[in-house]
């Protein structure tokens, strides 16, 4: 399949977006809005080292954690918080090189037993370190405007998250049709036959893993900018990990459209939840959610994304088989 039809994809969810930044009023459907754009862009993020290169991470949290703590640091001592996006994005490059070095030559389930413990440990750290505001966090300070990427209203918050989300797509679209890309996906097959052809398995997938991590700290910079509130609970956090590796399951692993559809799934799942019951709802999101786990891991183990696509593809071969029976006889 050429590129086009997702292009155009994007193009209407982008015009969408911003129809609702521009012209909603309702503060609960741009935040529902947002949120679901930003976990999308998590879900892809940790969809290129999950889904396209094979080693499931559960640790994608103390990169998000990069860009949000780079934010809060950037606005407490008086810099911008645009110069956030880059200074994060680099540290959570670095660390995943360093972290990804020793852990990607591990097989299977070692990996994510190996994120578990990197996280573990970068989270002692958070909550040690005097410099990063210990388990207390940072409260960021209060302004307006586009300098200081802070708003009244959430339309143009909206937008940010619209914008990031699109580059990430279109780095996704690059990734699939890329070179990279290939060699990932033949990693991921078999990576003792993609190493006998001279594909280097380390050094591929630390590109991939470093670029997963400066999308997650991109989207990083953008929560801490719109709570104005960092701690390691909401952000390097084992369980916001495992929520980032959930939406990837459940929208359909190594997909271009599976993390947007986890993320869709997730969010107003929470969110209604949340309307309904209030305060005495909670953690019923969860239950219900692990229940479409369990069912998706059993009868759909591609995920949404992934059984629409089988499914299409099946039709695709049926409607091509008939004409050929036809002509046979």
């Amino acid at each position: 399949m050429t590129a086009r039809p997702h292009l155009f994809a994007l193009a209407a969810i982008v015009v969408a977006g911003l129809l609702a930044a521009l012209g909603v009023r309702s503060a609960v459907v741009l935040d529902l809005v947002f949120t679901l754009l930003l976990y999308a862009v998590l879900g892809q993020s940790w969809n290129w080292i999950s889904g396209y290169a094979g080693n499931i991470s559960f640790g994608h949290a103390i990169f998000f954690g990069c860009g949000a703590y780079a934010s809060a640091l950037c606005v407490t001592h008086g810099l911008s918080p645009w110069l956030a996006i880059p200074a994060g994005a680099l540290a959570a490059a670095l660390l995943a090189l360093v972290t990804g070095f020793p852990t990607l030559g591990l097989r299977g389930h070692y990996f994510s037993i190996a994120t578990i413990a990197v996280a573990a440990l970068v989270e002692v750290f958070v909550r040690t370190s005097p410099a990063l505001g210990k388990a207390n966090g940072f409260e960021l300070p209060i302004a307006s405007g586009w300098a200081a990427m802070q708003f009244p209203q959430k339309g143009p918050y909206v937008m940010l998250a619209l914008a990031l989300f699109a580059i990430v797509q279109l780095a996704t679209i690059a990734l699939e049709r890329s070179r990279l890309g290939y060699y990932l996906r033949a990693l991921r097959a078999n990576h003792a036959a993609a190493a006998s052809v001279g594909i280097d398995e380390r050094r591929y997938k630390l590109i991939a893993f470093a670029w997963s991590a400066a999308m997650a700290a991109a989207a990083g910079v953008l929560y801490a900018q719109y709570t104005l509130f960092v701690d390691p609970p909401s952000t390097i956090a084992l369980a916001v990990s495992i929520d980032i590796a959930l939406i990837g399951v459940v929208g359909g692993i190594g997909t271009l459209w599976g993390p947007l559809a986890g993320a869709l799934v997730y969010v107003v799942l929470a969110k209604a939840v949340a309307l309904r019951m209030g305060g005495t709802g909670k953690g019923y999101d969860l239950v219900i959610y692990g229940a479409i786990i369990c069912v998706i891991a059993a009868l759909r183990p591609y995920g949404i994304v992934g059984t629409i696509v089988d499914a299409l593809r099946r039709r695709r071969g049926a409607s091509v088989a008939v004409p050929t029976a036809g002509t046979a006889a």
